[in-house]
């Protein structure tokens, strides 16, 4: 049983370090992000919900969080989202509302 229990810790761990961030396919890195971006989680009539992220890329058409491939992800809640960014090195910075519903919108900070 302890057997089973650190197999199945260990693989939580490595996906965790293998796990990273897409925005229509291209991978999020300081390369090609500044020190800031800015995500606006749309919801599902299911309550799950998708990240539509700003990183200071010259189109936002399909700007969501995706796989490598282009597809895109959903989360089940935006604290679902908030912990893959967290784990990929950033951190919430600020929460504000915009428009006439108060939606809100998450400004990120690079972590490392």
């Amino acid at each position: 049983m302890k057997k089973l229990l650190l197999i199945a810790l260990y693989a939580g761990f490595m996906h965790t370090l293998n796990a990273q961030i897409y925005v229509e396919g291209v991978e999020l890195q300081p390369t090609n992000t500044g020190h800031y971006i800015e995500i606006d989680p749309a919801f599902r009539s299911d309550g799950h919900c998708i990240f539509h992220v700003d990183y200071g890329q010259p189109t936002g058409q399909n700007d969501y969080v995706s796989d490598a491939q282009g597809r895109r992800l959903d989360f089940r809640s935006v604290v679902d989202g908030l912990n893959i960014f967290y784990a990929n090195g950033w951190e919430v910075e600020t929460v504000y509302s915009v428009g006439n519903n108060n939606a809100r919108r998450y400004l990120l900070k690079r972590r490392f």
